[in-house]
């Protein structure tokens, strides 16, 4: 689509936006603009503007967006820098060394000229910030090689802690090929897509397309491309089996939502290499391997029967029923006779190794029994489950707010519609809701823990139970719910910020940990999907409200 159209109906956008933000939105007597320009495979490149008139900033920077509008560009954004802030650099350089990693959310000027100004989005995808204890906060070596490449500086830069800078903030719009979107410019979501109401459509496509960036990541083989450090497409070269079971789960969820064959495909060819590669059969049990580390754990045991058992339901399909009742028995040999597991066992030994590691593996152990009861009506699943989770409630389990508890407290309820198990399930979300609220990491569980609360206590309400919740605030419950969905949207890879990283192409549609090098691996993607679909699923049936969520 030829952008000069697009640009004229952008600059009157701006225009009427910024004309009464006048005095936010200048330095010195100066307007500063960006324009970046976005390409498929590498990094866009971004243009630093300054005029003494609004008006003639956008139209230079109009002029340079069609100049630059080539066949390998496939989009543009704009931004406008705001709230102007003159800083000491010993001053500045305090308080960024005590920010957490990546979480440093506004734009830096190293010269009052803007020549050598970089916005937040550059900074972060360029790891120019790293704090630490004592020293600087920038990282000389990254900030010079991007200054150079992207041709705002051409000499090496000497920073003195008596320097001053300039810090700001930006308006920006994006223009995707198709539309113009409006950027967020509150703190913690800057820079994205402005996105007010979560309605059910956009969370399917945004699980969509989640599921696709998986099902792209799995090779001829049925291995995954396990992950990528995004700033300089870094490939994480270890490998997990657990994390290869988990993640075609919640491949297995996406497909149940979207139904695309594209998904299932992938999905079943990763299922394939699972039990060719990772499955140890000893008799009549099963253990998923994990070769790196020569062990088997309870966590692998789960996590391998959890996709076994979603593909078998979606697909009706039983080819992997008796594989899947050896891993419930290996599962079930791990287990005392108080319902305690052990965790991990050396492999090919069976020795035991850790009689604990986490406590991630006890919850989804029961939970996979649970869903190998659903499709395989045999009661040893059930009582182990039980046995199990009585054994959560005499040590307080709850205390640990694991999403899995949330998982099977929802699912064993079905089957024992006991109180004190509802109870447990309540109180593993309930006590914790506060952290999860205010939390300033995306950390996708939270979503999948409260989602999976607020279908148990449906279920209690409609089975007469309303006495067991009259403790509990189900409004809490909602705010949180809602709150944390629209939040991980901040750790989601729109194309307004793949762009700015090495190989946009790589990563756009999928989810990363800011805070990890802005790290996209497998698991991450997975836990992510699997809190959207649940969300969806109260969306659409109208078992929560669509609400904006406007995160401070």
């Amino acid at each position: 689509m030829p952008w000069r159209g697009i640009l004229d109906e952008l600059e009157n956008k701006i225009i009427d936006q910024m004309t009464e933000a006048e005095e936010h939105a200048t330095y010195n007597g100066k307007w500063h603009g960006f324009l970046t320009i976005g390409y498929k495979n590498k990094r866009a490149t971004v243009i630093n503007f300054s005029y003494l008139c609004l008006a003639n900033l956008i139209n230079e920077m109009k002029k340079s967006a069609l100049k630059n509008q080539t066949d390998e560009a496939i989009s543009f954004k704009m931004d406008i820098a705001v709230n102007y802030q003159l800083e000491n650099l010993g001053e500045w350089n305090r308080k960024a060394l005590k920010t957490k990693k990546n979480y440093y959310r506004r734009g830096i000027a190293l010269n009052e000229n803007f020549k050598m100004a970089l916005m937040e989005q550059e900074i972060n995808a360029n790891a120019i910030l790293l704090p630490a204890d004592e020293g600087l906060a920038i990282n000389i070596e990254n900030m010079n090689r991007y200054l150079m490449q992207s041709n705002k500086n051409q000499a090496q830069l000497n920073l003195t802690t008596d320097s001053n800078i300039v810090t700001f903030d930006t308006v920006g719009w994006f223009f995707d090929g198709k539309k113009i979107h409006e950027l967020e410019t509150t703190e913690w979501n800057h820079g994205r897509r402005k996105t007010t109401l979560l309605k059910p459509e956009i969370v399917a496509e945004l699980v969509g397309n989640a599921g696709r960036y998986l099902a792209n990541q799995v090779n001829a083989t049925g291995e995954f491309n396990y992950g990528w450090f995004a700033c300089f497409d870094k490939k994480i070269k270890h490998y997990n089996s657990l994390r290869h079971a988990s993640t075609t789960y919640s491949m297995l969820e996406a497909y149940e939502l979207t139904e695309d064959e594209f998904i299932l495909e992938a999905a079943a060819n990763a299922l394939a290499y699972l039990q060719k590669n990772f499955i140890y059969e000893k008799e009549d049990l099963a253990f998923l391997i994990e070769p790196e580390l020569r062990e088997v754990k309870l966590g692998g045991a789960a996590a391998t029967l959890l996709a076994f058992t979603k593909y078998m339901k979606i697909t009706g399909n039983k080819t992997y029923l008796p594989l899947c009742r050896k891993i419930a028995n290996a599962i079930l040999s791990l287990q005392d006779k108080d319902g305690k597991f052990t965790h991990v066992l050396e492999y090919p030994t069976l020795e035991v190794k850790d009689i604990f590691r986490i406590v991630y593996y006890d919850g989804e152990a029961v939970f996979g029994l649970l869903r190998l009861y659903e499709i395989d009506r045999d009661s040893r699943w059930l009582d182990a489950a039980a046995k199990s989770f009585n054994h959560f409630i005499r040590d307080n389990y709850w205390q640990n707010h694991d999403h899995w508890l949330s998982y099977c407290a929802n699912e064993i309820t079905k089957y024992i519609p006991d109180e004190a198990y509802y109870e447990f399930g309540l109180q593993n979300a309930f006590d914790n809701l506060p952290f999860i609220y205010a939390r300033e990491t995306t950390f996708p569980t939270f979503l999948e823990l409260t989602v999976a609360t607020k279908e148990m206590t449906l279920r209690m309400e409609k089975e007469g139970l309303q006495h067991l919740l009259l403790d509990y605030s189900i409004e809490e419950l909602e705010k949180t719910i809602t709150k944390r969905a629209h939040y991980q949207l901040n750790g989601y890879f729109y194309p307004e910020l793949a762009m700015y990283y090495k190989n946009p192409a790589r990563i756009e549609g999928s989810f990363f940990i800011r805070h990890q090098s802005f790290r996209v691996r497998i698991d991450d993607v997975e836990h992510n999907i699997s809190g959207y679909v649940r969300y969806y699923q109260l969306l659409k049936h109208g078992k929560i409200r669509v609400e904006s969520e406007t995160v401070q």
